[in-house]
């Protein structure tokens, strides 16, 4: 398989950079709003009305990108949202803010779903989940590298130097595309037979497969964003830092990014029982974080989550897509990484909830329970 040089590097450095620059900002993000004397409800509403504009517009943005090629939304999603990303720097009230917030969330629909989509179209026969793997660790890398690499930015040089620096990677990226990405043309009988009028379908969760998958990711997520909002505050309980929190983030995602190709490999290998395994290597991690109170105990048990949720990821992306024809596979990817969005909404409020009565290692602890018991489920809803 040829990487560097191909278009999945292309799509990959395109995706990478995207995510990379999410990360960028996700430190500072509360911090700068404070600053133009935003209020926490309204950090909260800055925070979630990037993930509500992804939602939205992830569904119509997978299937006008079926009908007229995904170069295009590639190449717009990146140069858009590194211009809106630059005029972070240019706000200078509340609601300029929150405007620029769903702007960058609505662009960054455009790159992630599409990219996901393309990769799925160019993967060879046998070899899905190997190829779903190299795209899920651009995603992991750059969240992962992001928020480690814009907080010493911030620290270095000033807290709108990470707008910049993530702006230019965002235009840079939308040049490299347009120049070396080749698009994917469609028959036009194909085109005809998609409808825009059907830019809201939710069909595909009418699919036992695919809608077993979605709730799968949905759940996993949830997870997680218990784990980025409360980490900070669980680690300090037992006198770690926050830049050893920070490290923690960063090297787990790095070790998932370096071997998610490998994790993509064992689905295509072993089939869909890699979804069952995965999910019960999370719940072992997260029983086990409930219990750490050592910087090397929450990074052993970080890096068990971090890997059972990467061949989860990567098993239920590969499940939901597999049997959905080329021509429709950027719709679904687009309504299939709806469940990211969803996951973080609905865990960061919910296990914030939980973590109020049951405290932060009761909450993970309930949370290793709970996607057992989703999994388990919805595995058994899987058709064999």
């Amino acid at each position: 398989m040829k990487f560097f040089g191909g278009d999945i590097f292309i799509v990959w450095i395109t995706t990478f950079i995207t995510m990379l620059g999410v990360g960028f900002i996700a430190p500072i993000m509360a911090i700068f709003a404070q600053t133009l004397g935003a209020s926490n409800l309204e950090i909260g509403i800055i925070f979630g009305s990037f993930a509500l504009a992804r939602t939205i517009a992830q569904i119509p943005v997978g299937v006008l990108s079926d009908i007229y090629g995904k170069k295009f939304f590639i190449v717009c999603g990146t140069f858009f949202y590194g211009i809106f990303t630059l005029m972070y720097s240019f706000v200078s009230s509340v609601l300029g803010l929150l405007i620029v917030r769903i702007f960058t969330g609505i662009f960054s629909a455009f790159v992630t779903p599409v990219a996901g989509s393309y990769i799925a179209a160019i993967a060879p026969k046998g070899r899905l989940g190997e190829y779903m793997g190299i795209f899920n660790s651009s995603i992991t890398l750059g969240f992962g590298v992001g928020p480690f690499v814009g907080g010493l930015l911030a620290d270095m040089y000033g807290i709108k130097t990470p707008f910049y620096v993530c702006g230019f990677l965002g235009i840079l990226a939308a040049i490299i595309s347009y120049a070396k990405l080749k698009d994917i043309a469609f028959n036009e009988n194909i085109k005809k037979d998609i409808k825009v009028s059907n830019l809201f379908s939710y069909e595909f969760l009418k699919n036992r497969n695919f809608l077993s998958s979605f709730i799968i990711n949905t759940s996993y997520i949830m997870i997680n964003s218990g784990i980025i909002a409360y980490l900070a505050l669980y680690a300090i309980m037992y006198g770690i830092s926050i830049s050893q929190v920070g490290f923690i983030i960063a090297a787990t995602n790095i070790l998932i990014a370096i071997f998610q190709r490998r994790f993509g490999k064992l689905y295509d290998k072993f089939g869909n029982i890699t979804i069952i395994i995965g999910v019960f290597i999370v719940a072992l991690g997260m029983y086990l974080l409930s219990m750490s109170t050592t910087f090397l105990n929450i990074l052993a048990s970080l890096t068990i989550v971090a890997i059972g949720g990467s061949i989860t990821s990567n098993s239920t992306t590969s499940l939901a897509i597999k049997d959905i024809p080329i021509y429709r596979k950027g719709e679904a990817m687009g309504l299939f990484t709806t469940s990211i969005n969803i996951g973080m909404l609905i865990g960061a409020v919910s296990f914030g909830f939980l973590a109020d009565i049951l405290g932060i290692a009761g909450m993970y602890k309930f949370s290793a329970i709970f996607i057992i018991l989703i999994g388990t489920i919805c595995y058994l809803n899987i058709k064999k």
